[in-house]
Protein backbone atom coordinates (compact mmCIF):
# COMPACT_ATOMS: atom_id res chain seq x y z
CA UNK A 1 0.00 0.00 0.00
CA UNK A 2 1.28 3.42 -0.72
CA UNK A 3 1.14 5.32 2.82
CA UNK A 4 0.01 9.20 2.05
CA UNK A 5 -1.30 12.08 4.55
CA UNK A 6 -4.24 13.57 2.79
CA UNK A 7 -6.02 14.41 -0.93
CA UNK A 8 -4.53 18.11 -1.62
CA UNK A 9 -6.64 18.94 -4.56
CA UNK A 10 -8.28 18.13 -7.72
CA UNK A 11 -7.22 19.16 -11.34
CA UNK A 12 -8.79 20.17 -14.34
CA UNK A 13 -7.55 21.39 -17.79
CA UNK A 14 -9.18 24.24 -19.40
CA UNK A 15 -7.79 26.90 -22.43
CA UNK A 16 -8.15 29.90 -19.62
CA UNK A 17 -7.90 29.26 -16.45
CA UNK A 18 -8.65 32.97 -15.46
CA UNK A 19 -12.03 32.27 -16.69
CA UNK A 20 -12.55 28.72 -15.84
CA UNK A 21 -11.54 29.89 -11.84
CA UNK A 22 -14.17 33.08 -12.45
CA UNK A 23 -16.52 30.99 -13.43
CA UNK A 24 -15.99 28.46 -10.67
CA UNK A 25 -16.06 31.10 -7.51
CA UNK A 26 -19.37 32.55 -9.06
CA UNK A 27 -21.40 29.17 -9.30
CA UNK A 28 -19.48 27.13 -6.71
CA UNK A 29 -17.51 28.97 -4.10
CA UNK A 30 -14.51 28.21 -5.18
CA UNK A 31 -12.02 30.37 -3.79
CA UNK A 32 -9.10 31.55 -5.75
CA UNK A 33 -5.91 31.66 -4.13
CA UNK A 34 -2.97 31.93 -6.01
CA UNK A 35 -1.50 31.09 -9.45
CA UNK A 36 1.61 30.58 -11.23
CA UNK A 37 3.35 31.58 -14.60
CA UNK A 38 4.56 29.03 -17.28
CA UNK A 39 8.34 28.86 -17.25
CA UNK A 40 11.20 26.27 -18.90
CA UNK A 41 10.27 23.58 -17.88
CA UNK A 42 7.11 24.01 -17.17
CA UNK A 43 4.91 24.58 -20.27
CA UNK A 44 1.38 25.58 -18.06
CA UNK A 45 0.25 28.15 -16.26
CA UNK A 46 -2.90 27.67 -13.88
CA UNK A 47 -4.23 28.48 -10.32
CA UNK A 48 -5.95 26.83 -7.37
CA UNK A 49 -9.14 27.14 -5.09
CA UNK A 50 -10.28 26.58 -2.09
CA UNK A 51 -13.39 24.12 -2.02
CA UNK A 52 -15.86 25.13 0.33
CA UNK A 53 -15.96 22.45 3.38
CA UNK A 54 -14.23 19.52 2.54
CA UNK A 55 -10.22 20.57 2.95
CA UNK A 56 -9.26 20.15 -0.31
CA UNK A 57 -7.81 22.65 -2.97
CA UNK A 58 -9.37 22.89 -6.51
CA UNK A 59 -6.63 23.18 -9.69
CA UNK A 60 -7.00 24.77 -12.84
CA UNK A 61 -4.29 24.38 -15.83
CA UNK A 62 -4.11 26.10 -18.98
CA UNK A 63 -1.66 25.34 -21.66
CA UNK A 64 1.52 27.76 -22.15
CA UNK A 65 2.00 26.56 -25.92
CA UNK A 66 0.89 23.82 -28.44
CA UNK A 67 3.43 21.81 -27.26
CA UNK A 68 2.19 21.61 -23.67
CA UNK A 69 0.58 18.20 -22.59
CA UNK A 70 -2.45 20.48 -21.17
CA UNK A 71 -3.09 21.30 -25.14
CA UNK A 72 -2.94 17.85 -25.96
CA UNK A 73 -5.14 16.94 -23.17
CA UNK A 74 -7.19 19.48 -24.36
CA UNK A 75 -7.33 18.40 -28.12
CA UNK A 76 -7.94 14.83 -26.97
CA UNK A 77 -10.47 15.11 -24.06
CA UNK A 78 -11.81 18.68 -24.61
CA UNK A 79 -11.88 20.60 -21.06
CA UNK A 80 -12.00 17.88 -17.70
CA UNK A 81 -10.65 16.51 -14.89
CA UNK A 82 -7.02 15.56 -15.24
CA UNK A 83 -5.99 14.43 -11.93
CA UNK A 84 -6.32 14.23 -8.35
CA UNK A 85 -3.16 14.89 -6.22
CA UNK A 86 -2.61 13.48 -2.96
CA UNK A 87 0.36 14.53 -0.08
CA UNK A 88 2.50 11.27 1.24
CA UNK A 89 5.42 11.04 3.77
CA UNK A 90 8.28 10.46 1.46
CA UNK A 91 8.41 10.52 -2.14
CA UNK A 92 11.08 7.75 -1.99
CA UNK A 93 8.50 5.50 0.37
CA UNK A 94 5.96 6.05 -2.36
CA UNK A 95 7.44 5.30 -5.42
CA UNK A 96 9.07 2.25 -3.53
CA UNK A 97 5.68 1.17 -2.89
CA UNK A 98 4.84 1.58 -6.02
CA UNK A 99 7.32 -0.93 -7.35
CA UNK A 100 6.23 -3.49 -4.88
CA UNK A 101 2.51 -3.52 -5.98
CA UNK A 102 3.84 -4.09 -9.74
CA UNK A 103 3.92 -0.21 -10.73
CA UNK A 104 6.47 2.05 -12.43
CA UNK A 105 6.33 5.65 -10.97
CA UNK A 106 5.37 7.52 -14.04
CA UNK A 107 8.23 10.01 -14.63
CA UNK A 108 10.44 9.01 -12.02
CA UNK A 109 10.72 11.35 -8.92
CA UNK A 110 10.90 15.12 -10.39
CA UNK A 111 11.19 18.45 -8.69
CA UNK A 112 9.12 21.26 -9.34
CA UNK A 113 11.08 23.78 -6.68
CA UNK A 114 8.40 23.26 -4.10
CA UNK A 115 7.41 20.01 -4.52
CA UNK A 116 9.17 16.07 -4.91
CA UNK A 117 7.06 14.36 -7.37
CA UNK A 118 6.00 11.12 -9.11
CA UNK A 119 2.76 10.03 -10.89
CA UNK A 120 0.61 6.44 -10.80
CA UNK A 121 -0.76 6.51 -14.69
CA UNK A 122 -3.78 5.90 -15.64
CA UNK A 123 -3.14 2.47 -17.34
CA UNK A 124 -1.88 1.24 -13.92
CA UNK A 125 -4.55 2.95 -11.36
CA UNK A 126 -7.40 1.65 -13.91
CA UNK A 127 -8.09 5.15 -15.67
CA UNK A 128 -7.16 8.10 -12.99
CA UNK A 129 -3.39 10.06 -13.30
CA UNK A 130 -2.74 10.34 -9.54
CA UNK A 131 0.01 12.98 -8.83
CA UNK A 132 1.65 12.40 -5.00
CA UNK A 133 3.90 14.53 -3.74
CA UNK A 134 6.19 15.29 -0.86
CA UNK A 135 6.37 19.16 0.01
CA UNK A 136 9.62 21.38 0.96
CA UNK A 137 7.87 24.41 0.30
CA UNK A 138 5.03 25.78 1.37
CA UNK A 139 2.54 28.80 -0.68
CA UNK A 140 2.00 31.90 1.26
CA UNK A 141 -1.14 31.62 3.74
CA UNK A 142 -4.60 33.37 2.40
CA UNK A 143 -7.74 33.87 3.52
CA UNK A 144 -9.26 30.47 2.48
CA UNK A 145 -13.45 31.62 3.34
CA UNK A 146 -15.40 30.22 1.11
CA UNK A 147 -18.84 31.48 0.93
CA UNK A 148 -20.53 28.91 -1.63
CA UNK A 149 -21.53 30.73 -4.74
CA UNK A 150 -24.56 31.26 -6.36
CA UNK A 151 -25.77 27.24 -5.73
CA UNK A 152 -24.63 27.29 -1.48
CA UNK A 153 -22.40 24.58 -1.68
CA UNK A 154 -21.65 23.01 1.49
CA UNK A 155 -18.91 20.84 0.75
CA UNK A 156 -17.69 18.32 -1.85
CA UNK A 157 -18.67 15.04 -1.08
CA UNK A 158 -17.09 12.51 -3.34
CA UNK A 159 -15.35 12.67 -6.49
CA UNK A 160 -16.63 8.91 -9.22
CA UNK A 161 -15.07 7.64 -11.44
CA UNK A 162 -16.43 5.59 -14.41
CA UNK A 163 -15.25 1.92 -15.30
CA UNK A 164 -15.79 -1.25 -16.37
CA UNK A 165 -15.20 -3.65 -13.34
CA UNK A 166 -16.58 -2.51 -10.24
CA UNK A 167 -15.01 -5.26 -8.38
CA UNK A 168 -11.97 -4.87 -9.82
CA UNK A 169 -11.54 -0.77 -9.49
CA UNK A 170 -12.16 -1.75 -5.36
CA UNK A 171 -10.15 -3.99 -4.74
CA UNK A 172 -7.30 -1.92 -6.46
CA UNK A 173 -8.21 1.21 -4.82
CA UNK A 174 -8.42 -0.82 -1.00
CA UNK A 175 -4.67 -2.15 -2.06
CA UNK A 176 -2.99 0.81 -3.31
CA UNK A 177 -4.47 3.39 -1.39
CA UNK A 178 -6.27 1.75 1.59
CA UNK A 179 -9.59 3.33 0.76
CA UNK A 180 -12.14 1.22 2.68
CA UNK A 181 -15.64 0.54 1.20
CA UNK A 182 -18.49 1.82 3.26
CA UNK A 183 -21.44 0.02 0.51
CA UNK A 184 -22.83 -0.84 -2.91
CA UNK A 185 -26.01 -0.53 -4.73
CA UNK A 186 -27.55 -1.46 -7.70
CA UNK A 187 -29.35 1.22 -9.73
CA UNK A 188 -32.04 -0.94 -11.43
CA UNK A 189 -33.21 2.48 -13.98
CA UNK A 190 -30.43 3.71 -14.76
CA UNK A 191 -28.54 0.24 -15.12
CA UNK A 192 -25.55 0.74 -13.28
CA UNK A 193 -23.71 -0.79 -10.03
CA UNK A 194 -21.69 1.81 -7.83
CA UNK A 195 -20.12 1.74 -4.52
CA UNK A 196 -18.27 4.65 -2.35
CA UNK A 197 -14.98 4.46 -0.34
CA UNK A 198 -13.49 6.51 2.00
CA UNK A 199 -10.40 7.91 1.50
CA UNK A 200 -7.90 8.05 4.72
CA UNK A 201 -6.91 11.07 5.92
CA UNK A 202 -9.57 12.71 3.80
CA UNK A 203 -13.40 14.62 4.00
CA UNK A 204 -13.55 13.70 0.22
CA UNK A 205 -14.98 10.15 -0.64
CA UNK A 206 -14.13 8.46 -3.72
CA UNK A 207 -17.24 6.92 -5.60
CA UNK A 208 -17.17 4.04 -8.36
CA UNK A 209 -19.75 3.49 -10.86
CA UNK A 210 -19.94 0.72 -13.96
CA UNK A 211 -22.33 -0.43 -15.94
CA UNK A 212 -24.41 -3.75 -16.16
CA UNK A 213 -26.81 -3.16 -18.57
CA UNK A 214 -25.60 -1.71 -22.14
CA UNK A 215 -28.09 1.24 -22.41
CA UNK A 216 -26.82 2.58 -19.03
CA UNK A 217 -25.06 6.46 -18.95
CA UNK A 218 -21.86 4.50 -17.52
CA UNK A 219 -21.25 2.28 -20.71
CA UNK A 220 -21.99 5.01 -23.03
CA UNK A 221 -19.30 7.44 -20.96
CA UNK A 222 -16.96 4.68 -21.22
CA UNK A 223 -17.38 3.91 -24.63
CA UNK A 224 -17.01 7.58 -26.00
CA UNK A 225 -14.32 8.44 -23.45
CA UNK A 226 -12.46 5.89 -21.68
CA UNK A 227 -12.46 4.80 -17.99
CA UNK A 228 -11.47 7.99 -16.02
CA UNK A 229 -13.02 10.57 -13.59
CA UNK A 230 -16.64 11.05 -14.78
CA UNK A 231 -18.16 13.39 -12.27
CA UNK A 232 -18.23 15.51 -9.10
CA UNK A 233 -20.46 15.39 -6.48
CA UNK A 234 -21.44 18.34 -4.05
CA UNK A 235 -23.77 19.19 -1.22
CA UNK A 236 -25.68 21.94 -1.40
CA UNK A 237 -28.03 23.47 1.27
CA UNK A 238 -31.51 23.49 -0.87
CA UNK A 239 -31.45 21.58 -4.67
CA UNK A 240 -34.17 23.94 -5.46
CA UNK A 241 -32.61 27.13 -4.24
CA UNK A 242 -29.64 25.75 -6.19
CA UNK A 243 -32.16 25.15 -9.50
CA UNK A 244 -33.00 28.52 -9.22
CA UNK A 245 -29.48 30.19 -8.83
CA UNK A 246 -28.21 28.17 -11.85
CA UNK A 247 -31.34 29.94 -14.00
CA UNK A 248 -30.74 33.19 -12.65
CA UNK A 249 -26.95 32.76 -14.29
CA UNK A 250 -28.64 31.54 -17.43
CA UNK A 251 -27.83 27.74 -16.91
CA UNK A 252 -30.55 25.44 -17.02
CA UNK A 253 -29.79 22.56 -14.82
CA UNK A 254 -29.44 19.20 -16.46
CA UNK A 255 -31.51 16.69 -16.05
CA UNK A 256 -34.21 19.08 -14.09
CA UNK A 257 -34.37 18.47 -10.12
CA UNK A 258 -34.52 14.26 -9.49
CA UNK A 259 -36.08 13.07 -6.49
CA UNK A 260 -34.44 9.30 -5.34
CA UNK A 261 -35.30 7.33 -2.48
CA UNK A 262 -33.06 9.78 -0.02
CA UNK A 263 -31.96 12.70 -2.26
CA UNK A 264 -33.25 15.07 -4.41
CA UNK A 265 -30.04 16.53 -7.02
CA UNK A 266 -29.64 17.93 -10.20
CA UNK A 267 -26.63 18.66 -12.33
CA UNK A 268 -24.72 21.24 -13.95
CA UNK A 269 -23.65 19.88 -17.30
CA UNK A 270 -20.17 20.39 -18.72
CA UNK A 271 -21.20 23.02 -21.47
CA UNK A 272 -22.37 25.28 -18.56
CA UNK A 273 -19.20 24.61 -16.01
CA UNK A 274 -16.20 24.92 -18.36
CA UNK A 275 -15.79 21.11 -19.00
CA UNK A 276 -16.78 19.17 -15.53
CA UNK A 277 -20.02 17.41 -14.74
CA UNK A 278 -21.02 18.68 -11.13
CA UNK A 279 -23.87 16.81 -9.29
CA UNK A 280 -25.60 19.33 -6.95
CA UNK A 281 -27.15 16.90 -4.09
CA UNK A 282 -29.42 17.88 -0.95
CA UNK A 283 -30.20 14.69 1.24
CA UNK A 284 -33.75 14.59 2.14
CA UNK A 285 -33.70 11.68 4.74
CA UNK A 286 -31.26 9.51 6.23
CA UNK A 287 -29.60 6.40 4.10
Amino acid sequence: MIPFKRVDHISMGAPDWRAQSALLERLLGFKFLHSWDAHEGQPFSGCVSQVPGTGIEFEIISPAGPASFVQKFLDEQGPGLHHITIEVPSIEEAAAAMERLGMKPFGGITDDGMWRITYVHPKDSGGILWQLFEPYMFPAEADRRTTGGAVGLKCVDHVSMAVPDLARQAEWQARTFGMVEEGRWRDERLGYDGCVMTIPGSLLKFEIIAPYRPDSFVRAFLDQRRAGMHHICCDVESVDAAAEALRREGIEPFGGVIQSDWKRHTFIHPRDSGGVLFQLTEETEAR
